[in-house]
C-alpha cells in the first residue's frame, strides 16, 4: 500500500513538474508576432521568423509543447538580434 501511495506522489510531482512548458508556449508564439510586427528585418529573416512561428503554433496545436517553445525561441532569438 505504500508503494502504490508512494507511486501516485511520484507521478504527481512528475506532472506538476512539467507544466510550465504547457503555460511558456503561447504566450512565447504572441510575444513572436508582436515583434513581428515592429521589428525592421530583411525579407527572409522576416519569413523565416513568421515560418518558424507559424510551426510553433501547429506544434502548439498538436499538443507538443516542448517543440513549439523551440520553435518560438527560434524566433525570437531570430526577432531579438536585429
Amino acid at each position: 500500500m505504500k508503494k502504490i501511495a508512494l507511486l501516485i506522489v511520484f507521478a504527481g510531482i512528475l506532472i506538476l513538474s512539467a507544466q510550465p512548458v504547457w503555460s511558456r508556449c503561447a504566450p512565447l508564439i504572441r510575444e513572436g508576432r508582436g515583434l513581428l510586427g515592429k521589428a525592421k528585418l530583411a525579407k527572409a529573416d522576416e519569413d523565416k521568423a513568421k515560418g518558424l512561428l507559424d510551426e510553433a503554433q501547429k506544434f502548439l496545436d498538436a499538443g507538443n509543447h516542448v517543440d513549439g517553445v523551440k520553435k518560438a525561441n527560434e524566433a525570437l532569438d531570430l526577432l531579438k538580434k536585429k
